[in-house]
């Protein structure tokens, strides 16, 4: 299944060719959870804020859908 991903704040940091405008395009078999994504991005679960799936949030154990768009902010802190 194919999937745009679109990474927010610094978590494209750690890769060279990331493109902001259009995020990424990734393949990954079926039945693809989103933990499974991140593990593919090499990205921590500690680091990862809120992810939406096609605009509506999502868990990580969310399944994947072929054509997806998903977009992953980093946690955000403030006072």
């Amino acid at each position: 299944m194919k999937l745009n991903v679109k990474l927010y704040g610094t978590l494209s940091r750690s890769m060279d060719t990331y493109d902001h405008t259009n995020g990424l395009e990734v393949t990954l078999p079926d039945r693809t959870s989103l933990h499974d994504l991140l593990v593919h991005l090499n990205l921590e679960p500690q680091g990862i804020g809120m992810m939406f799936m096609n605009g509506r949030p999502a868990a990580k154990e969310t399944q994947l859908k072929d054509g997806a768009k998903i977009r992953i902010f980093q946690p955000i802190f403030g006072g």
